[in-house]
């Protein structure tokens, strides 16, 4: 594994994609060495350069679907031809595509920012001005470093519980540059203490203040991904401190308009940060979910949206009208109007070459997030009066009811607020799991589009399903005998 992770960091400048059209493309048009390249300034920020690429390139398209076509939250069309089915039946083995690479570049990116932990002090900068500018791309590689086994860990591992984490299995931790090297994976206890220890790192490096819309790292996404790690590690009060510090700082939209333009234009008070893209520089398209032919003069989805998942909305609630949209659907010879699809990716008009392209920058973090996990973390520190003031706080933004359930009740809530939210952004499985929750596909919309049966709108999975976490991929165990599959 580590041998072809390394390779990269020779190979970037021909992997990676540039991240802005303007002062972020100047990553080498050549093969850059890493033990001559660390000089100057200039030397560090190419090497930036190149790490904001690579998380351009694990954001979107199958790094945030291929967990949907999983859930139970979406049907697969009559259409789909079998794109994601494996993921969607839940029979997909170690040699699954998608997650391979979603384990592969994520890995990738990690060990492009332990070349630059582990080069920049090389650098002797005399300015101050220098000397913050290295201080922030070493604060940049370790936040990153440490989203990347973050995602990596909820979905390649079980569930953070205390009590069990030091002998439950983690992730291979590569944390400098061996290209011999064959990691066994570490405790999940272990990988967590690294995950926090990165964060930490970033804390003492990174002080870029925060602002709505960053294309960069900033001391807001710090408490953004230490919120919702804080929140799988059960640290409660820290995750609930972070999370509100956010929602001091972002306020949430309540006009329609103003929030069908998050999803359209990728602009928001509410958004903390998002991975940049240009019409010239783009990655991981999200046209499974609306597809319009030509040819047809209708849509031609792969996955559209259960009806159990639209009726948990209520009237006048913002997202219905924003996330969900009604239209003409052709699915081989089948015809409907009935149906709604999933509109969170109608296609950025800055990002289009034509007219039915569905490029978005995604959105990684948003402060709607900072409201659930002050929810979840208030109601499982037997605080239901703040677990009932987040959720309801961002109800009633979102033009839906005040909520008074107590106990079970006002957890089913919360996890339904969950689902309101965050369809489609790759976070059900993710919450499935860390509820220890089963997962159960009921109430399709329209079945005539559909695959049905027991493998699709029927599929019933428990919670001790081994699927519920990926297996570590083939290529990487059959090259590193050292590292233990899930299965």
């Amino acid at each position: 594994m580590i041998r072809k992770i390394f390779k990269t960091i020779i190979l970037s400048s021909s992997l990676v994609l540039t991240v802005t059209s303007c002062d972020l493309d100047q990553y080498p048009n050549d093969s850059i060495s890493t033990e001559t390249s660390w000089e100057t300034v200039d030397d560090a920020v190419k090497f930036r350069n190149g790490i904001y690429s690579y998380f351009k390139s694990i954001n979107g398209g199958i790094y945030t679907y291929t967990a949907d076509q999983q859930s139970d939250l979406f049907n697969a069309t009559i259409s789909y031809s079998n794109r994601g089915g494996d993921m969607h039946r839940w029979d997909f083995t170690a040699a699954q595509y998608d997650v391979e690479d979603i384990w592969q570049y994520n890995y990738y990116t990690i060990n492009n920012c332990n070349n630059i932990i582990a080069n920049i002090d090389k650098i002797a900068a005399e300015k101050e001005e220098d000397k913050a500018t290295l201080n922030m791309i070493k604060g940049e590689a370790y936040l990153m470093r440490a989203i990347c086994y973050n995602t990596l860990v909820t979905r390649f591992a079980s569930d953070y519980e205390p009590a069990t984490a030091a002998s439950a299995k983690g992730l291979p931790l590569v944390l400098e540059m061996d290209p011999q090297g064959k990691p066994s994976r570490s405790s999940l206890e272990d990988t967590y203490k690294q995950i926090k220890q990165d964060i930490k790192e970033a804390r003492a490096n990174l002080t870029t203040k925060g602002e709505a819309n960053s294309v960069y790292f900033t001391v807001d996404v710090i408490d953004a991904i230490e919120a919702r790690v804080d929140l799988y590690m059960h640290n409660y009060a820290e995750a609930i401190t972070l999370a509100k510090g956010l929602i001091d700082k972002y306020p949430l939209v309540a006009d329609a308009n103003m929030f069908s333009n998050m999803w359209l234009n990728d602009e928001s008070s509410e958004i903390i940060f998002k991975s940049f893209q240009s019409v010239d520089e783009r990655a991981n398209s999200m046209s499974l979910y609306l597809s319009y032919s030509t040819t047809t003069e209708s849509f031609n989805p792969d996955f559209i949206p259960s009806k159990w998942v639209l009726d948990l909305y209520e009237d006048g609630d913002i997202r219905k009208e924003v996330y969900y949209r009604k239209d003409k659907i052709t699915c081989l010879e089948t015809t409907v109007d009935d149906v709604y699809m999933l509109n969170k990716y109608p296609g950025n008009p800055k990002l289009k070459k034509s007219e039915y392209e569905y490029y978005q920058m995604p959105k990684v973090f948003r402060v709607a997030e900072a409201y659930l996990i002050a929810a979840e973390a208030s109601y499982q520190a037997n605080d239901e009066v703040n677990a009932l003031k987040y959720l309801n706080d961002l109800r009633t933004q979102r033009g839906a009811s005040v909520v008074t359930a107590t106990g079970d009740a006002l957890f089913k809530e919360i996890k339904n607020e969950w689902i309101r939210e965050f369809v489609g952004e790759g976070q059900r499985m993710n919450d499935l799991k860390r509820w220890h929750d089963g997962l159960q596909r009921h109430d399709p919309q329209n079945q005539a589009i559909l695959m049905i049966g027991a493998d699709y709108t029927e599929l019933t999975k428990e919670a001790s399903d081994k699927r519920f976490l990926w297996e570590i991929p083939n290529n990487d165990m059959n090259a590193n005998s050292n590292i233990e599959g899930n299965w």
